[in-house]
């Protein structure tokens, strides 16, 4: 369980709770030596049996659980657990470099990972939302978040090979990231790549900002790395160059978010991984938001004081 504040700075306030302490003492005794000067609180004592002047700590510690509830709740504190949700909002990333024309995977990767993501778009809830990008050197939005599964699959038939060389998976993460949100439900991206980040201007460092956005956003990544490594890079012609698969950038971005991942040599296990994908996402990432739970728990907890104001903490007449 994670908890996380929207807006944190209004945390600060809490730092008001010692003055809040130190006044209601010092009214307390401002207040005393006034009753003191017009009652013969001994003689009351001695015909009641109670203490007529008390220091109220129970009535101010009351009041600071009111105030640090109100501060928490002004914080907005949302608190994200592992939950069953029955609806998982999607992105599917799909490479679109020259790399994924090698034909290890036949008929090659491109079309076989197209595939397998059509054949899971089918599968899903008409309520689920689904976007689609293609990225190699930048990233493309082939269809927003939607609910019309027709749109996307017909966006996911046109995508082709990308004439912007390179692999840029940072921007591609940050691309889906954005189509994700704003959203309450858990929230998923699948990646379909063969790994080789070429395109950004410091690789790794590109990377880790993309995977701190994800996370911090709550967003799950299932990659799904697609070929042997064993084919010709076919982009590059009659060359002895291999179209290689990284397997630790997929192992890093699914251990840093949460998610799995998939290594893919066959149609047979592309579809099982987004079948896997599906069963896994059943439980997922789930924001609650206690705002206003926190807000009506202190405005019961200022009638529970009124009445007391009222009853047993009356003020020293």
């Amino acid at each position: 369980m994670e908890i996380v504040f929207k807006t944190p700075y209004m945390l600060l306030l809490l730092l008001l709770i010692p003055l809040l302490i130190v006044l209601h003492y010092y009214f307390f005794e401002h207040n005393k030596k006034k009753a003191m000067k017009f009652a013969n609180f001994t003689a009351l004592k001695r015909v009641t049996g109670t203490h007529l002047i008390t220091k109220n700590t129970a009535q101010l510690i009351l009041r600071v659980i009111i105030v640090i509830l109100i501060i928490l709740s002004s914080a907005q504190p949302v608190i994200w657990h592992k939950g069953k949700e029955s609806i998982t909002d999607y992105v599917i990333a799909i490479d679109a470099s020259a790399s994924m024309i090698s034909d290890d995977v036949l008929p090659d990767r491109l079309t076989v990972a197209k595939q397998a993501a059509s054949s899971f778009i089918n599968s899903l809830d008409a309520q689920t939302k689904v976007g689609l990008i293609s990225f190699a050197g930048v990233s493309f939005v082939k269809s927003p978040l939607t609910t019309d599964l027709r749109q996307v699959q017909e966006s996911l038939n046109n995508i082709d090979i990308e004439l912007a060389g390179g692999t840029d998976i940072g921007a591609a993460l940050v691309t889906a990231t954005n189509l994700l949100n704003p959203g309450k439900k858990s929230k998923a991206i699948i990646l379909i790549t063969d790994g080789s980040d070429t395109a950004g201007t410091f690789v790794e460092e590109s990377l880790n900002t993309a995977l701190n956005y994800v996370a911090n956003n709550q967003i799950i990544v299932y990659t799904i790395g697609i070929g042997t490594g064993s084919a010709k890079a076919g982009y590059l012609g009659d060359t002895n160059l291999r179209a290689t698969v990284n397997k630790d950038t997929f192992e890093t971005i699914s251990t840093r978010t949460g998610g799995k991942y998939y290594e893919i040599k066959n149609t047979a296990e592309i579809a099982a991984a987004f079948q896997n994908i599906e069963n896994l996402s059943e439980e997922a990432e789930v924001a609650f938001d206690s705002s206003f739970l926190l807000l009506a728990i202190a405005f019961i907890l200022l009638f529970v004081e009124w009445g007391l104001l009222n009853t047993k903490f009356r003020p020293i007449p």
